[in-house]
């Protein structure tokens, strides 16, 4: 992989490179800062590991600033990192001038080489990129993002401190929001790559505003029935229509903009993650093959599986799209009554056609004895033509309730 584009996000395994790694900036403005900061949850819990030329190193090395000047290097041992740093990102700052005045800035990680520069304007702190956990493993996003303001604006951003010196009267620097700055690159890389999407976005997010979740955050999880009963859905394109809503939703609500799917018939299977570089056509490579039976079970202990590998820090929203009952509805109950204590809120909708019984979906919607109320359930006929924003608002159903009871239960951290 050559040349990266903003808004990217990529593993790092597909950029030759492994648990140890340097990450290189080519900066050729002069008073430059190049800072690496290491994360829990986008907040600097801990300055050791804001890493710069006064403080060169992490208490334990995994983050290391080696060399300096026009080219500065930062040593990066991802599997020497504690638990608690999320994420890193690695960030330009100037105090007087924009950083756009450089002639030339530019990231260099493994095989791939992102050049930042022509994605500034004004600013004075600018995020090159982010270094983030994912269940398959770290990943790279290109970011190309700033404000006005020099280090001590970036610092304060992550949640840090800057002791001020006893005659400076600091003038406030805009509050950001970072989970929105990245909504406004996905958003913006939509306009670019995937036109299509735009609106279908837009009308998501309207319908979470009208919850009072426009500041929501939650991985999205789609799970695809494959039983041979679906197969007109999977011909007609319906699905793949489904794949597209889904990932406008995580476009809205996830700061990575992507969708892990998984399919279930008789098994469970993962397959892949959808985003806006592989949405187009995304169903049709799926290459499905259609399943004698609808068992809910193994792809439920996967999907819970998986979201605790991910961790806590967010919750998941899982949207489980299915056209009939499920076999073994003990062990469901079971399943169910035991996700409950996890931070996720599952979205069951059921495709009706001729006279498939739902009876037992709309069971788990009311299922007694869980300590919290984590899912919902809705209906729509085939061949599937709802609006998008009557799909959107049924999607969203329920999630704000759970939201503020999962978190009266201290179930959600956030």
């Amino acid at each position: 992989m050559g040349v990266l584009q903003a808004g990217q996000r990529v593993p790092l395994s597909t950029l030759g490179v492994g648990q140890r790694l340097s990450v290189d900036i080519h900066c050729t403005l002069d008073g430059a800062d190049l800072t690496a900061f290491g994360l829990q949850d986008g907040k600097l819990t801990d300055d050791r590991y804001m890493v710069f030329f006064n403080q060169p190193r992490s208490p334990e090395g995994a983050l290391e600033l080696v060399k300096q000047g026009v080219d500065t290097s930062f040593s990066v041992d991802l599997a020497a990192l504690p638990a608690t740093i999320s994420e890193i990102y690695f960030t330009a700052t100037h105090d007087s001038q924009p950083i756009a005045g450089a002639g030339a800035l530019s990231v260099k990680v493994g095989e791939a080489t992102f050049d930042v520069k022509p994605h500034l304007k004004a600013e004075k702190a600018v995020m090159l990129i982010r270094l983030y956990r994912h269940a398959d493993g770290w990943r790279l996003a290109t970011v190309a993002q700033g404000f006005n303001g020099g280090l001590d604006a970036l610092v304060r951003h992550f949640g840090g401190e800057v002791e001020e010196a006893e005659t400076f009267t600091p003038t406030p620097s805009p509050t950001v929001n970072l989970h929105k700055e990245r909504q406004r690159v996905l958003l913006a890389k939509a306009e670019r790559e995937q036109p299509q999407l735009v609106n279908l976005i837009k009308t998501a997010s309207v319908s979470l505003e009208k919850r009072g979740l426009a500041d929501a955050r939650y991985r999205v999880k789609l799970v695809l029935d494959i039983s041979g009963s679906m197969q007109n859905e999977y011909r007609s394109g319906a699905v793949q229509a489904l794949a597209e809503r889904a990932l406008a939703l995580a476009a809205r609500l996830d700061d990575d903009g992507e969708v892990e799917v998984y399919l279930f018939g008789i098994k469970a299977h993962r397959s892949g993650t959808l985003s806006l570089d592989n949405v187009a056509g995304f169903v049709d490579r799926l290459k499905v093959k259609l399943e004698g039976g609808t068992h809910y079970s193994p792809v439920m202990k996967m999907v819970r599986e998986d979201a605790e590998k991910e961790g806590r820090d967010l919750p998941c929203l899982v949207l489980f799209i299915t056209d009939g009952g499920t076999s073994n509805p003990a062990v469901v109950v079971r399943q169910m009554t035991d996700a409950a204590h996890e931070p996720i809120f599952w979205k069951f909708m059921g495709i009706e056609e001729g006279r498939v019984n739902f009876d037992f979906l709309e069971k788990l919607d009311d299922l007694p004895g869980r300590v919290v109320d984590n899912a919902d359930f809705f209906r729509v006929p085939a061949p599937i033509k709802i609006a998008d924003a009557e799909l959107f608002d049924l999607l969203l159903n329920e999630l704000d309730g759970w939201q503020r009871d999962a978190k009266a239960a201290g179930i959600l951290r956030v």
